[in-house]
């Protein structure tokens, strides 16, 4: 029996696996980083933010989609909560977003 020379394996490109998640909202598939999560505590659901180690249960929510954050789209996954979730929502949106710069000035 004769052994042939193993042949190279041929090099991949490295590639990053990148999580991707559903809006709870939309229904949407986005990467995890585009989302925000809220995170479910004995005392509700509450926005735990785009970091990571928020442990337990959790729900994903796009994040630069005002849409996402009516009241009526929430109600599905949420229940009560999604007045309150909805507000969070757009309060952290203006907190991260900076503010809009007027136009230009020419001189």
């Amino acid at each position: 029996m004769t052994l042939l020379p193993a042949s190279p394996i041929p090099a991949r490109p490295a590639q990053r696996h990148v999580p991707e998640r559903s809006c709870a909202a939309c229904r949407r598939k986005r990467p995890q980083g585009e989302l925000v999560r809220l995170t479910r505590t004995p005392a509700g659901w509450v926005l735990a933010g785009t970091g990571k180690g928020q442990g337990g249960r959790g729900s994903y929510v796009c994040g630069d989609t005002p849409s996402c954050w009516s009241e009526k789209k929430l109600r599905r996954a949420f229940g009560a909560q999604a007045g309150t979730l909805s507000t969070q929502l757009q309060e952290h949106h203006e907190l991260n977003t900076p503010p809009r710069s007027s136009a230009a000035s020419t001189s």
